[in-house]
């Protein structure tokens, strides 16, 4: 601190804040009011720091607890993964004084997490760095198959959400400016298309992806693709696969790698090779498009791993290593049918490690891993409710 106050504000600011990581900046906004204000509140200083900082890649998962865990990796070893301390948010409208808002799903876009309770009741868009966070009401007052997304456009990044009907292609957005509601157009969607129940949705620089099924030109035969859903013109663009999957592979999963690119992992047969692909890098404004993909692994899972429709999964690119996440309804051992919790880690030699976080009674949690980047990412103040939480990680 003596060192900082012998320079001037604003080369400190400017010049050195805005390169340190996001995680860093944690402890010393205790140390400094003004600091603190621009840490949780200046909008400018948040853009420079996105622009300058180096990023953090963090893995997260929702349990079938309904909470949200940080996936630590123990001394660079990702056989040694394990849960820490969960991310905790208070409820506002609690059933229980002091109860804790149960995450149905969740969602992450430019550090925020946009967390849905189980029913699709309502949702809170929340920065567990900053605190911040923004309580909404679903126009539709919650249905199970609604899903949501978070995303923006803009060089000034104006932030919206985006709720969608699975199989019925109605969409709405929410503008957090104006903390209000409106129908998106009939032609968001191109005709032919559909957004399966099972679809689990990722953020790329403000757009949205899902898997979508659509049907080809001579309405004879149904492929899988992915949708990108544009914020800035509200419409999905169809994103072509590596190839053609005219049949519903056993497991199609997307992901994001270090918030550069999308990957996917694709497995046509449960007896067949799985093939983990990763696009060219995507700008920062999220103008290029998806034009190339390159297969980084190739496994052979069979038998030593099963995938579902509902698997997650994160990659590192570099060491060739990928971490998947599978729900299991394990019938043959549990009587009542309990969900069975598991991650398989799968390296380059199809090595795979087993990891079981055991059975859980909580139904109705889209579970699963996904990446966080820690950011100061800010919103417009206009609308909804603010509350300061906690980042316990």
């Amino acid at each position: 601190m003596e060192i900082f106050r012998a320079l001037p504000e604003e080369l400190v600011e400017e010049e050195i804040l805005t390169q340190v990581p996001a995680t860093y900046l944690k402890g010393l906004g205790s140390t400094c009011k003004r600091w603190n204000r621009l840490f949780t509140g200046d909008r400018r200083f948040a853009r420079n720091h996105t622009d300058k900082a180096a990023k953090q890649f963090l893995g997260l998962m929702l349990t079938n607890g309904f909470r949200i865990c940080p996936i630590i990796d123990g001394d660079g070893q990702f056989s040694c993964l394990e849960l820490r301390t969960e991310l905790s948010i208070d409820d506002p409208y609690p059933k229980y004084p002091g109860a804790q808002f149960d995450v149905g799903a969740v969602f992450h876009c430019d550090g925020f997490l946009l967390c849905t309770n189980k029913d699709r009741s309502r949702f809170v868009v929340w920065n567990p760095f900053t605190g911040f966070t923004r309580w909404v009401q679903p126009s539709c007052g919650g249905t199970r198959g609604s899903g949501f997304a978070l995303g923006y456009y803009g060089e000034n990044k104006s932030y919206k959400v985006l709720s969608y009907r699975h199989r019925k292609n109605d969409f709405e957005i929410y503008e957090f400016s104006s903390d209000t509601w409106r129908v998106v157009g009939d032609d968001a969607m191109p005709p032919g298309w559909s957004i399966g129940y099972s679809a689990a949705n990722v953020s790329l620089k403000g757009s949205c992806y899902w898997f979508a099924s659509g049907v080809d030109e001579t309405k004879t035969h149904s492929f899988l693709s992915l949708l990108r859903f544009d914020f800035s013109t509200e419409k999905c663009v169809p994103v072509p696969l590596p190839y053609e999957c005219r049949d519903v592979p056993q497991a199609a999963c997307v992901s994001v790698v270090k918030d550069e690119k999308l990957s996917v992992l694709l497995q046509r047969e449960r007896t067949s090779k799985t093939e983990i692909w990763v696009s060219n890098k995507i700008d920062e404004n999220g103008t290029t498009q998806v034009v190339s993909w390159s297969k980084v692994l190739s496994l052979d899972l069979s038998p030593d791993l099963q995938l579902c429709e509902m698997a997650s999964f994160l990659l590192d690119e570099e060491k060739k290593v990928v971490v998947i996440y599978v729900s299991w309804m394990d019938e043959e051992d549990d009587p009542d049918f309990k969900s069975k919790e598991l991650i398989y880690i799968v390296e380059e030699d199809s090595d795979v490690t087993t990891l079981d976080f055991g059975s859980d009674d909580h139904p109705g949690a889209l579970v699963g891993v996904l990446n966080y980047v820690p950011s100061l990412a800010q919103m417009e103040q206009a609308g909804g409710k603010r509350k300061r939480a906690d980042f316990r990680v």
